[in-house]
């Protein structure tokens, strides 16, 4: 398996945050931070079988004062946007969903970047904190980001979304 950019500083980042649970939907470009997570005994790492269920379960875990993040696809955000709105966002729970970006470079998809590319539109027309880690951001600062994505949810009592590209593979050591 090809090591991502950006995924080393995804993982330092939900560990400084202390996640208990990491509910996800399936995802080969995220598959690294989702091996770390599930072979840590101190995360309870599984997952869902659509984005929706995802957020009601990140919902229910945040509102039990439990610490959770989910990951998912920025393509599942048309599952998932209904739950986001009508509920999190509604009834200003703060929760916090990582979604791994698709389409751009390397995409090998034909479906995917008409949707993908319109996702950040779409979450913001939806009233939606949305920040973005990509080749803009220097690694250095995406532990931070997610860190203080996490704080704002919870200051601002909403769910944010970071949307992370991990689509860059390493150099070969």
């Amino acid at each position: 398996m090809p090591r991502r950019l950006g995924s080393a500083e995804i993982i330092a980042g939900l560990q400084r945050l202390g996640i208990e649970f990491l509910p996800f939907v399936p995802c080969s470009t995220a598959a690294e931070v989702l091996a770390h997570f599930q072979a840590q005994p101190s995360v309870q790492a599984f997952p869902v079988t659509r984005e929706e269920e995802g957020v009601g379960i990140l919902a229910g875990l945040t509102l039990a004062r439990r610490r959770a993040v989910l990951m998912m696809q920025d393509t599942g955000f048309g599952n998932a946007l209904t739950a986001l709105t009508t509920f999190g966002q509604a009834y200003h729970v703060p929760m916090l969903v990582v979604a791994t970006r698709t389409g751009g470079l390397g995409e090998i998809n034909a479906a995917v970047p008409a949707y993908s590319e319109s996702v950040p539109d779409v979450l913001h027309a939806a009233g939606l904190s949305v920040f973005a880690l990509d080749a803009r951001t220097p690694l250095p600062e995406w532990e931070g980001t997610l860190v203080g994505a996490k704080r704002y949810a919870e200051t601002a009592h909403r769910p944010v979304i970071v949307l992370a590209d991990l689509k860059r593979e390493a150099p070969a050591a």
